[in-house]
């Protein structure tokens, strides 16, 4: 009986790429799973989720088994309703500022970006990123955590405000009365401050900003551009173009 089959010969060079693209493919849905897992879309329904992510991350032996670390995946911010922002979710240009509600500079910044917001408001998403001192005693931290707190009941944006009108002039005091002004539940608010979600929310914003190579505030991404320190509005509209035309 004659053979049915015949022995397909499949080329050295030809197998050895497609096993690379296989490695490569599962560390690519490996990275995505990871991030996925770590920076939950937690508090925004529908919103859309986006990771600047490193080319070079993969690179090397695809055959070794080192997981990457999150130094290695990123080249950019990552945009999930893990944080707070303004604008259309799905907005093409995202505007990524780690700040800290005791920095003087953060609050000119911002408000240079509202004045965008205010011009651009169906291209453009604002998502705030915290990078407070690391002391969980300074009152860098305690504002960051208590606006987390806010974050958790819906009501960032309020009580963000509050603080910023502040312009710094506040106590570890105030962050009660403010949480009162903006409508809390103000036993949630108290639980909240001595849990561990909220602090957690800070963490990843710290660990992100130390994968970035952020080291102070504000620090601003448009998009994957970068830029340390305070930039004005005539600044922030021209890059703005140049991303919209890009």
């Amino acid at each position: 009986m004659g053979k049915l089959f015949k022995k397909i010969n499949i080329p050295t060079a030809l197998f050895v790429g497609l096993a690379l693209g296989v490695f490569l493919m599962a560390g690519i849905i490996y990275l995505f799973i990871n991030l996925a897992l770590r920076f939950p879309d937690q508090h925004m329904a529908g919103s859309t989720n986006r990771y600047f992510l490193n080319e070079k991350f993969s690179e090397g032996d695809p055959l070794m088994t080192k997981n990457p670390t999150l130094k290695d995946m990123l080249a950019g911010p990552i945009i999930s309703g893990s944080d707070p922002s303004l604008g259309e979710s799905g907005a093409v240009i995202a505007i990524v500022v780690f700040a800290d509600f005791t920095c003087e500079y953060c609050y000119r910044q911002e408000e240079a970006i509202r004045r965008i917001l205010d011009k651009y408001e169906n291209h453009v998403r604002f998502v705030w990123k915290d990078y407070p001192e690391p002391d969980e005693h300074s009152l860098s931290y305690q504002a960051a955590l208590a606006a987390r707190c806010a974050f958790l009941q819906d009501k960032f944006w309020p009580y963000h405000d509050r603080l910023f009108e502040r312009a710094g002039n506040f106590s570890e005091n105030d962050l009660f009365d403010l949480a009162r002004e903006s409508g809390l539940d103000l036993k949630e608010f108290d639980n909240c401050r001595s849990g561990e979600l909220a602090r957690q929310l800070i963490a990843d914003n710290i660990e992100e900003a130390h994968a970035l190579d952020i080291t102070g505030v504000p620090f601003i991404y448009v998009n994957d551009l970068e830029f340390m320190g305070e930039i004005t509005f005539d600044e922030l509209e021209r890059i703005i173009k140049f991303e919209r035309e890009r």
